[in-house]
């Protein structure tokens, strides 16, 4: 089911912007996942994907657009 698959919204470098964008994601009742959480320095080019349901795509760029 396509509402099941989870997709990249974005992708940041550092953990504190990741879990401002997550809150703000949650508390518009959207649901979200960080991936590639690897500590500063080891990745410098890959960065923390903040991920979501495919379902709330629209949603969740208009509310990280704000």
């Amino acid at each position: 089911m396509i509402q099941d698959t989870t997709i990249v919204l974005c992708t940041v470098n550092d953990m504190l912007e990741a879990t401002f964008i997550q809150e703000k994601l949650k508390a518009n009742g959207i649901d979200s996942f960080l991936e590639n959480e690897n500590p500063i320095g080891l990745n410098p080019l890959g960065g923390i994907e903040l991920k979501i349901f495919a379902k709330d795509k629209e949603k969740a760029e208009i509310i990280i657009a704000e």
